[in-house]
């Protein structure tokens, strides 16, 4: 695991600064020689979710001592099967059943408890629309005040996981140049309607991916982002806009300017969408296979000469070169 790097980055965006709402995103990343995960959460941050800056920070709580209860299962699982033909579609079996389900779990009963410290007030209610007043203060449908999507990445030295709930998106870069987004999107997140981890079915339709190593190696990188980025591109091939304009270009800073300056960048880069883009609160976090990234700079560069998105020479390094690149609209 030397070679990998987490990161994430969180900043508050426009519209909530004006309106002296808090930050409704939260990000995670940790590593060490065993394992490298980033988590990104996003509150809802609507008036009928008034308390999902908290939602969002329970959610990466919960998901945090999930994974490594997990992922310290799931060791012992595949050590007792090493015997077995291994079977992706059982471990993302597992995956569902025993952390996202957990995580569910974990988070309703934080949520509930938070009411029961912190009782609703008057004035957090009388912001609401009339439906959802008179169910909250009837007792009703308590969690979704607190809704959130979450997503989580996770790299060991013997396999690779993560889910999604909720809008934002999931994206792997692979050794060879390619891109996609293993944990499947969501086609009922449209427009400013998402799914959340306060649905009743949360766990049961959260999306998951799981693979071993000898299978299939991890991704060279990584990325998740809430809404705060992926919004500030069409929708039509929205994934595609996203590899192109930003995390190929993420990668290439990784490689040509290292982890430390390409870092500093990235909050440039999400203070940048928060403050002057779509003006939401911005996440962005990852894990990155160093080495590799640096394999991939001829592949990258050939992409992007044959598409012919950039027509001058770019100078990476450069503590400017993100903000003048990750212009949603260049081409």
């Amino acid at each position: 695991m030397n070679n990998y790097r987490s990161f994430s980055i969180t900043a508050k965006g426009r519209d909530h600064v004006k309106v002296g709402k808090e930050c409704q995103d939260y990000s995670y990343h940790y590593e060490n020689d065993l394992i490298s995960l980033s988590l990104v959460a996003d509150g809802h941050g609507d008036d009928n979710c008034f308390r999902s800056e908290r939602g969002a920070e329970f959610a990466i709580k919960c998901a945090k001592e999930g994974i490594f209860e997990f992922v310290r299962d799931i060791n012992k699982y595949i050590k007792n099967n090493s015997d077995k033909n291994s079977n992706r579609f059982e471990l993302e079996k597992l995956l569902k059943e025993r952390l996202v389900a957990s995580v569910c779990r974990s988070w309703h009963v934080k949520v509930i408890d938070d009411i029961e410290k912190h009782p609703l007030t008057h004035i957090e209610l009388e912001k609401t629309d009339e439906k959802y007043r008179g169910r909250y203060s009837a007792g009703e449908k308590l969690h979704h005040i607190y809704g959130t999507t979450l997503l989580a990445a996770v790299v060991t030295q013997n396999y690779w996981f993560g889910f999604h709930i909720g809008d934002g998106r999931w994206t792997a870069l692979y050794k060879g140049g390619e891109f996609d987004q293993p944990v499947p999107w969501d086609d009922r997140c449209y427009l400013n309607v998402t799914t959340s981890l306060s649905d009743e079915d949360a766990a049961e339709t959260a999306r998951v991916v799981f693979w071993l190593n000898k299978e299939k190696k991890p991704p060279a990188a990584i990325f998740l982002c809430s809404d705060g980025v992926d919004d500030n591109y069409p929708v039509n091939e929205n994934d595609k806009h996203l590899f192109r304009k930003v995390y190929r270009k993420i990668a290439l800073c990784f490689s040509k300017d290292g982890f430390d300056s390409t870092y500093k960048q990235l909050e440039e880069l999400v203070n940048l969408c928060a403050a002057k883009w779509k003006g939401d609160d911005t996440s962005i976090a990852g894990i990155v296979d160093l080495e590799t990234i640096k394999s991939l700079e001829p592949i990258y560069e050939r992409q992007i000469a044959e598409e012919k998105t950039i027509t001058e020479p770019i100078n990476l390094n450069s503590e400017l070169a993100l903000k003048i690149f990750y212009t949603p609209g260049d081409n």
